[in-house]
């Protein structure tokens, strides 16, 4: 199966995109000499650097900075560092990102070398965070330290960052970047279904192990290679990839030149056959996955200690220095860490009830508006954004402070364009910032998507104005609110309705009034069945009667029209019921 690989190779090597080239121009090593003597070339800020994480805003004149922190753990010392070097250099700003880390923004050139070395003064680096490497691997935060955990991911972490990290010459080998997942826990703590290689925890003939996913990204999931491996394996396996994907992926079209590419061209059983030859060693197959496909909602963590990990709620990602020095000092009190979480929230760990006192938690408290919020940067810092995503993220949460129920747990997830980095695809509504359409022109808005899980994409549904955004997922949270002890995603899967059911709702209620179908439906999900059902369902709510009298002939309905409703309100309605309909783009295309 080489020789397959090679054929895909050669159809992708006619020629090589731009970056390719600027790679054999210099390396990110001189870079970093020029930039300590001040002699930076544009090819360093434009490139280079983002080797060290360090990435040049042209529209601002300054730097982002994406730091590395392993298994999404920071110290007490090192928070105390972080937050000064915000406070000093960066405006007293922080991200906390979808990948267990941090980023500085706002960083002057003149700065930039100083707070590299700062950060390395505490053991932290931003090595190899940026463009064509392995950037920081997603781990369980608690690993080794919660019940729930049953493999320490730091060993396999440790042992990966062993074949690149200290590698200069691997470092920006690989065509794109690539993105780990490792998930030794029951729960789905690191969202490990849509890495480029992810490990969730398994078992095979009573041992525990990893089963490898395979081609996911960001907002998109991975595919199971039904592949079963120790650590030791892990190792073995991450090792072939690594080596196949740099030789054989492709280096022409840097918008199709991720793994998952290569994947899709040689086919993932042909790739596994690749893999098993180039190493010439037989992975076993099979086992039961334990990782939960659910993307873990906890706001405590029970800890093997007897302890408890508190989760502190930071609504998109936007933190400051002066708060990371607090909770510090708050995780010291308790001698504890501070754990980063993919949501871009954090937990402090050893805790007790006596943290919910602290001025620090009542800031950063729970609420189910803004629990499961993500966010990626936006207009503001990113010249790819469409919406300023971040403010529009949380001025949501503010408009849905009190209409969603006290233990409601709603994922949101803001992407500020197309690239997808508030990984979209995963949320129960994912956003995605985007110039629509509408009667009035164009305007800024959303795209929205519908029925993500972390083992499945949801469906782009509707494109709406960015300040109509509530009208449409209220109608669908006051239904959600009505269920008992569910997650927002359990009771979609309760419900049994389509993301083009739900989008129906949002849409018709959005423009013309609030009055909801009964569920659960019982629909096969064929679309005109549902269709016909959603709307004898509404017919009912609405008139308090049935749209047919005899059961052995439905074909004989009544009109909501009967009932004083104005034509553009009976007539989506009448024509659901009466069967006209064949598939949901027709009723959307009505309202």
């Amino acid at each position: 199966m080489i020789e397959k690989l090679q054929e895909v190779y050669n159809r992708h090597s006619k020629k090589i995109n731009k970056i390719e080239k600027i790679k054999q121009e210099s390396t990110p090593f001189e870079a970093l000499e020029r930039l300590k003597e001040n002699k930076l070339l544009d090819i360093d800020r434009g490139f280079f650097l983002k080797c060290f994480g360090c990435f040049y805003k042209d529209n601002t004149d300054d730097y982002m900075i994406r730091v590395r922190i392993k298994d999404g753990t920071i110290t007490p010392n090192q928070a105390k560092k972080i937050g000064e070097i915000a406070k000093e250099f960066g405006d007293d700003y922080i991200d906390l990102t979808t990948r267990s880390q941090i980023e500085f923004r706002f960083i002057k050139e003149e700065n930039l070398y100083q707070v590299l070395q700062e950060l390395e003064s505490v053991g932290i680096v931003t090595y190899q965070t940026g463009v064509d490497n392995f950037r920081g691997i997603l781990t369980d935060p608690f690993s080794g330290i919660s019940v729930s955990n049953i493999l320490d991911d730091r060993v396999l972490r440790e042992k990966l960052e062993e074949e690149f990290l200290a590698k200069k010459d691997e470092v920006c080998a690989l065509p794109r970047k690539f993105n780990i997942g490792i998930c030794g826990n029951y729960k789905n703590t690191s969202n490990v279904f849509t890495q480029d290689l992810g490990f969730a925890l398994a078992k095979k003939d009573g041992e525990y192990g990893y089963r490898v996913f395979m081609g996911g990204r960001v907002g998109m999931i991975g595919k199971d290679s039904n592949i079963f491996v120790n650590t030791d394996e892990a190792v073995l396996l991450f090792r072939g990839v690594k080596e196949l994907f740099k030789k054989y992926g492709f280096r022409d079209n840097r918008n199709k030149n991720r793994f998952i590419f290569l994947l899709r061209e040689v086919g993932l059983e042909n790739f596994i056959k690749a893999l098993e030859e180039y190493l010439d060693y037989e992975f076993k197959k099979g086992g039961e996955l334990l990782t939960d496909i659910k993307i873990n909602t906890h706001l405590k963590e029970e800890l093997k200690n007897g302890k408890t990990a508190y989760k502190f709620i930071v609504p998109a990602g936007i933190f400051s220095g002066s708060d990371m020095i607090k909770a510090g000092e708050l995780a010291q009190n308790y001698e504890g860490v501070i754990k980063l979480s993919f949501d871009q929230n954090f937990f402090i760990t050893n805790a007790d009830d006596s943290i919910e006192k602290s001025e620090l938690y009542k800031k950063y408290s729970p609420n189910p508006a803004r629990n499961y919020i993500v966010a990626c940067a936006g207009i503001k810092t990113c010249k790819f954004g469409v919406i300023e995503n971040k403010e529009d993220a949380i001025n949501l949460s503010k408009d849905l402070e009190n209409e969603i129920k006290e233990d409601g747990v709603i994922k949101f997830h803001w992407s500020a364009c197309v690239k997808g980095c508030g990984i979209h695809g995963v949320g129960d509504f994912g956003f995605e910032g985007a110039k629509i359409k509408t009667n009035e022109g164009m305007k800024i808005g959303v795209h929205i998507f519908v029925g993500g899980r972390s083992n499945r994409e949801g469906k782009k549904v509707l494109s709406v104005p960015l300040d109509e955004v509530k009208s449409y997922v209220l109608p669908i949270i006051q239904m959600y609110n009505k269920s008992e002890g569910l997650t927002y995603e359990e009771w979609f899967i309760k419900s049994n309705i389509t993301e083009w059911a739900a989008a129906f709702i949002m849409k018709f209620n959005a423009k013309y009034f609030e009055f909801l179908p009964s569920l659960p439906l019982k629909s096969n999900k064929i679309e005109m069945f549902e269709i016909k059902e959603l709307g004898n369902s509404l017919f009912y709510k609405i008139a308090g009667v049935h749209a047919f009298d005899d059961l052995f002939n439905p074909s004989q309905v009544k009109s909501l029209k009967e009932f004083g409703y104005k034509d553009e309100i009976h007539k989506v309605i009448d024509n659901m019921v009466a069967g006209k309909y064949q598939v949901w783009s027709e009723v959307l295309a009505e309202i």
